[in-house]
């Protein structure tokens, strides 16, 4: 019997959110919606919804096969990267641990999909330490192929000489300058001594936060950085390499379903290529690596078409919004219902596993 299969506890039961509280949050994901409903209709004086809902339907059958078959290899490559980063986890698993927590994300601002993926890790038999890797690690690949996307886009098109307008070139500024952040950090880790010395270096700001928070700790930042640094390497020194095709495969075809999205509701190439629908994906991608609503409601919405009706015109603002609505729809909402049924899944699993290696 491996560790995987191996019967574990159940869980402790956690306290569920109250009805009221998931009504506000759905609430407030509507109201942030009808607000960029109301800024995009301010912006696009061509905006008309009821062509938008006519481009909608005017999907046919192979079309909408199409997309859900993308769809599935887009779930399974958030599944391949989940698994990658746990020894022996089945692919199976790591869609779980994608969709279950992808749906608490989709509802609750913030990092909320950390602690329920942790939750379900250990579930399964895993050491709280692997797990806690695991997760770190994940968010990690998430948010370094969110910095890595931009700037890729960005020096693209300052490379390629094209026109950027006062929004725009703030954007591709702003992106640069994060990117290249990123990036010293990414030196600073890769190197034992100055991950040290960087921690030492912010030890005194680290011992303050935490005197506010009174919780003192008598270990400095450096060393603390340091340990949590060669754990990290121990861990995923044999798996980081399928992690990173993971991730890519991951926004690659989530670049696809958007892509896809566009065309199928009434984008020809000519007018918006897929190279300017890379570069609005990209920057997107870098402007939503702090989630301030729910799924990114209304912001990721918003700078799409803003994006891409610049880029192709405002004649065509509403086969463009129909395409960013349908692309919405099945990677944000479709996964609301899909995730939530996945954690019935995790949680009936554990209470068989439970019941199995109860004494008789």
């Amino acid at each position: 019997m491996t560790a995987d299969d191996a019967p574990v506890e159940a869980p402790a039961p956690k306290k569920k959110m109250s009805w009221w509280k998931v009504g506000l949050r759905v609430l407030l994901v509507v109201g942030v919606l009808a607000v960029s409903a109301w800024v995009l209709l301010k912006a696009f004086d061509d905006l008309d919804f009821d062509a938008v809902f006519d481009a909608l339907k005017s999907l046919d059958d192979a079309e909408i096969l199409a997309l859900i078959a993308m769809w599935i290899l887009w779930v399974a490559s958030q599944g391949l990267l989940t698994a990658s980063l746990i020894t022996q986890l089945p692919v199976r698993r790591g869609v779980l641990a994608f969709l279950g927590p992808a749906a608490v994300g989709a509802l609750v601002p913030g990092p909320s999909d950390l602690p329920v993926r942790y939750r379900m890790l250990t579930s399964w038999g895993r050491a709280p330490s692997e797990a806690t890797v695991a997760v770190a690690a994940g968010g990690l690949f998430s948010i370094g192929i969110k910095l890595l996307l931009p700037v890729i886009a960005a020096v693209g098109l300052l490379v390629t000489g094209a026109e950027l307008g006062g929004a725009l070139k703030t954007v591709v500024i702003v992106v640069l300058a994060i990117g290249g952040g990123a990036f010293v950090l990414a030196l600073i880790l890769g190197s034992r001594r100055a991950t040290e010395r960087f921690g030492r270096l912010l030890d005194p700001v680290w011992r303050a936060l935490l005197r506010l928070m009174r919780k003192p700790d008598r270990e400095d930042l450096g060393t603390r950085l340091l340990a949590s640094r060669e754990s990290a390497l121990a861990r995923l020194k044999d798996r980081w390499l399928l992690a990173a095709w993971g991730t890519l495969l991951t926004a690659g075809t989530k670049f696809a379903l958007l892509l896809m999205a566009i065309r199928f509701t009434g984008v020809p190439d000519d007018v918006l290529p897929w190279t300017q629908v890379f570069v609005a994906y990209a920057l997107v991608s870098g402007l939503t690596v702090v989630p301030i609503t729910a799924g990114d409601a209304g912001v990721s919405d918003v700078a799409f078409i803003a994006m891409l009706t610049a880029s192709a015109g405002d004649e065509h603002v509403n086969t463009i919004t129909a395409g960013v609505i349908l692309y919405r729809v099945i990677t944000w909402l479709l996964v609301i219902p899909v995730g939530l049924g996945a954690l019935g899944v995790w949680q009936r699993g554990v209470r068989r596993e439970a019941a199995a290696a109860a004494p008789a």
